[in-house]
């Protein structure tokens, strides 16, 4: 919760655990303006256990607020309450793949928390999505079941056409994807 969206913990997006192992993952897109400041809160109001800026990546019961970096933008937050310890990365999307001969993108467009982007290929194709130009932050599906996994298979763009794709990171934990001919 914080004042790019009203402190109302309630309101608030949400990071979450796969693992029930403290570490905690999710996305927040903010908007610009105000002065980018926020608390991780354990439940949906302030009467759990909140957590601010311990300083040097560390989280604190008792410390000062946490800041985005940047002026609004889509960021990546990892929280390790166990350890205590977070970090908060700007992301920008792009779909990179044989499409593209594996060396350059295609940019994708941020619209309500949904990344969207547009590709025309001459056949079978395969792709992959990627955060900020680099391979650290780069999402496949595993499963074939429209799920994302980080450093995940190929996803494939079966025949020739031009295909919207969306990326949808709204739900902690479970990030998909669409690929809709058009």
């Amino acid at each position: 919760a914080g004042d790019y969206q009203g402190w109302n913990p309630g309101n608030a997006p949400q990071i979450a655990s796969s693992k029930n192992d403290g570490d905690h993952e999710g996305y927040v897109q903010v908007n610009a303006g105000g002065s980018y400041e926020f608390k991780l809160t354990s439940q949906a109001d302030w009467n759990g256990t909140n957590y601010g800026d311990g300083g040097a990546g560390s989280l604190s019961t008792s410390g000062g607020n946490l800041k985005f970096p940047g002026a609004g933008g889509f960021f990546r937050i990892n929280a390790n309450t166990t350890s205590n310890t977070f970090s908060i990365t700007q992301t920008t999307w792009a779909i990179i793949g044989s499409l593209t001969g594996w060396s350059s993108e295609i940019g994708m467009n941020l619209n309500n928390g949904i990344w969207e982007g547009t590709a025309t290929v001459g056949g079978r194709e395969e792709f992959k999505f990627r955060a900020n130009s680099d391979w650290g932050i780069n999402l496949g599906d595993n499963n074939a079941d429209n799920s994302l996994e980080y450093n995940g298979a190929n996803l494939v763009l079966p025949s020739a056409g031009t295909y919207k794709i969306t990326l949808d990171l709204t739900n902690p934990g479970y990030y998909t994807y669409k690929v809709v001919k058009q």
